[in-house]
C-alpha cells in the first residue's frame, strides 16, 4: 500500500519528500458542563485524542504535526498547557507546528497561554504566532509555512492578508499556509464575525495547500486532482453537531503535487436518533442501533414525536431504559408524543354530547382526518 492516497489524475512515485499530519481543534480543556454525568470523561477524551494523533503522525513517520488553531478552548489552567507540551514533545518528526485560533487567541502579558506553552515545549514546537513567512530548514524540512494567527475572539476580517503581499519565501521547495476561520460555502459564519475567507482568495495567495481550522467538520469529503484547500474537522467530536468519528489529514507534497488521506481519530460519537414512528418494529430498531461494543462510547440524542396508545406508552421506558445501559449518555426527550386517538383518548379529551366530542367520534374510522380534526379543535382550545 503507498503511504498517502494519491490524487486522482496525479502522478504517483514511492518517494514523498514532505508529509503532514494536519489537525485542529482539540478544544483541549473544554468542560461540557452540560454532561455532568460525563463530563469528566469527554473532557479527559480530548488529551487522549492528542496523544494518539502524536502516536499515529510517528508510525506513519511523518514530517511535519500541524495543529491549525484551537489546540485549547480557551486560556487554561497551567497544568493543561504542560499535559499539552507533553504530548506534542513526543512528536518523533521533525517539528509540530501550532497556530494560536480564536478560542486560544494570542493575549499580551509573559504569564498567558502561549508564552507558558512555548517554554514548556522545548525548541521542536513551534509557536506560529506572527504572521510572516517561517522556512523551516532550520527542522531539516524543505518547507515555508505562512500563518495567519488570531488575535481576538472575532474578526470580520481574516488574518491572511498578508500572505499575498509578501510572496513565497525564495528559498523553500514546499508552501504550505495555515489560518483559523470560516470557508465561504462550508463554514456556517452568519454574520461573518470569524475570520472569514474565500476559497478565490486562498488560492491566489501563492501556498501550495492550505490548511484551515475553525470548523468541525472535515473538508473536502470527495478528494479531486484540484484539491488545495483542507479542514481537518475536529479530531474528537465535541456535540452532536459533529456526527462523525472525528478526523485528521495526512497531506504529503511531491514535486508540487498533492497526496491526501483521511484518517480518523476519534473515540467518542454525538448520535442524533429520530426514529420514523413510534411502532414496536420502530422502537425495536432504534435499541438495536445501538447495541453491541461502540454503543458504550455513545452519547446518544433521542426525540420521539408522534402518537401511542396508551396501553402501549410503557414500551417508551423500557426502550429507554435498554438504551441507557447501554450508551455512555442518553439524552431521551419524548414531550413530543401524544396519546393516539381512539374512543378512550376523544373520551378523555372531551365532553360527552359535545361538538368536539360528537366530531371526533364520527371520525374514528379515518385516523388522517381525525388527526387533522383533532389538531383544530386543539389550536381553537388555546
Amino acid at each position: 500500500m503507498p503511504l498517502l492516497e494519491w490524487l486522482p489524475g496525479v502522478p504517483y512515485t514511492r518517494r514523498v519528500p514532505l508529509t503532514i499530519l494536519a489537525t485542529s481543534d482539540l478544544h483541549l480543556g473544554m468542560k461540557f458542563a452540560g454532561l455532568p454525568d460525563v463530563q469528566a470523561e469527554l473532557a479527559e477524551a480530548r488529551f487522549a485524542c492528542l496523544e494518539r494523533l502524536v502516536a499515529t503522525a510517528n508510525a506513519r513517520r511523518v514530517d511535519l504535526l500541524l495543529v491549525a488553531g484551537d489546540l485549547f478552548h480557551q486560556a487554561p489552567v497551567k497544568r493543561d498547557v504542560l499535559r499539552a507540551a507533553q504530548s506534542l514533545r513526543a512528536f518523533e518528526g521533525r517539528l509540530a507546528a501550532v497556530l494560536p485560533g480564536n478560542h486560544d487567541h494570542l493575549s499580551a502579558g509573559p504569564d498567558s497561554l502561549w508564552p507558558v506553552f512555548r517554554e514548556a515545549c522545548g525548541d521542536r514546537v513551534l509557536v506560529l504566532d506572527e504572521p510572516r513567512a517561517y522556512p523551516l530548514a532550520h527542522y531539516d524540512l524543505d518547507a515555508c509555512l505562512y500563518p495567519g494567527p488570531c488575535r481576538l475572539k472575532h474578526s470580520a476580517a481574516n488574518a491572511i492578508g498578508w500572505v499575498k503581499a509578501a510572496g513565497r519565501h525564495a528559498g523553500s521547495r514546499h508552501h504550505v499556509g495555515v489560518a483559523h476561520g470560516s470557508l465561504a460555502g462550508v463554514s456556517p459564519d452568519f454574520d461573518g464575525s470569524y475570520y472569514p475567507m474565500r476559497e478565490d482568495e486562498l488560492l491566489a495567495a501563492g501556498p501550495d495547500l492550505w490548511v484551515i481550522g475553525h470548523t468541525h467538520l472535515r473538508h473536502p469529503e470527495h478528494l479531486g486532482r484540484a484539491c488545495r484547500i483542507f479542514i481537518p474537522g475536529t479530531p474528537e467530536p465535541d456535540g452532536y453537531d459533529c456526527d462523525h468519528p472525528g478526523g485528521a489529514w495526512l497531506l504529503g507534497f511531491d514535486d508540487g503535487a498533492v497526496a491526501a488521506e483521511p484518517i480518523e481519530t476519534g473515540a467518542y460519537r454525538f448520535v442524533h436518533d429520530a426514529p420514523a414512528s413510534l411502532s414496536a418494529a420502530e422502537l425495536e430498531a432504534l435499541a438495536a442501533r445501538h447495541a453491541g461494543p461502540d454503543a458504550e462510547r455513545e452519547v446518544l440524542k433521542v426525540r420521539l414525536s408522534g402518537r401511542i396508545a396508551r396501553a402501549e406508552r410503557g414500551r417508551l421506558g423500557e426502550t429507554a431504559e435498554a438504551l441507557r445501559a447501554r450508551v455512555l449518555h442518553l439524552d431521551w426527550e419524548d414531550d413530543g408524543v401524544r396519546e393516539s386517538l381512539d374512543r378512550a383518548a376523544v373520551d378523555a379529551a372531551w365532553p360527552a354530547d359535545s361538538f368536539p366530542h360528537r366530531l371526533l367520534s364520527s371520525l374514528l374510522d379515518d385516523p388522517e382526518a381525525l388527526e387533522i380534526a383533532n389538531e383544530a379543535l386543539e389550536e381553537a382550545r388555546l
